[in-house]
C-alpha cells in the first residue's frame, strides 16, 4: 500500500493516540495525523471535510469506546457517500484479542485489517512496503 496523504485516529484513549502519532512520526516523514477521542466528533469531521476536500486517508479505529463503538462508527461511515468512503483504508486498532472481534473485522468489507495495540513502526512497515 502506498503511503496515504493523511492518517486519522479514532480512540477514546488520548495516550494511545499519542503513541500512534509517535509511531507514525517514526515511520514516515512529516505525516499528517489527526486524532479524535470522541467518535461523534470524528464522524462529523469526516462527513464535513471529506465531502468538500477528499484526501486518501488511513483510519485507525478502536473498537471499545464508551459512546460509540468502532463497529458503530463503521455503520455510520457505511452510510456516507462514496465520495467520502472511497478515500479511506480502515484498520481496526484494538487491545482486544477476542477471536470474534477479529472475525467481525475480517467479515466487514470496509475493514482492511486488524492490528493489536500498540501501533509500532514494526507493525506499520509491512503495511506500507510500497512507498513509491
Amino acid at each position: 500500500m502506498k503511503i496515504p496523504q493523511r492518517f486519522l485516529l479514532i480512540d477514546d484513549d488520548p495516550f494511545n493516540n499519542r503513541l500512534c502519532t509517535m509511531a507514525l512520526n517514526k515511520t514516515f516523514e512529516s505525516p499528517d495525523v489527526i486524532a479524535f477521542t470522541v467518535p461523534e466528533t470524528a464522524i462529523e469531521y469526516i462527513e464535513d471535510e471529506y465531502s468538500k476536500h477528499p484526501v486518501k486517508t488511513v483510519l485507525f479505529l478502536d473498537i471499545n469506546m464508551p459512546s460509540l463503538s468502532g463497529w458503530d462508527v463503521l455503520d455510520k461511515l457505511k452510510d456516507s457517500s462514496n465520495n467520502v468512503k472511497d478515500n479511506f483504508t480502515i484498520f481496526i486498532l484494538s487491545s482486544s484479542i477476542d477471536p470474534m472481534d477479529k472475525q467481525q473485522a475480517a467479515d466487514n468489507p470496509m475493514v482492511t485489517g486488524y492490528l493489536e495495540k500498540p501501533l509500532t513502526k514494526e507493525r506499520l512497515q509491512p503495511i506500507f512496503n510500497d512507498q513509491d
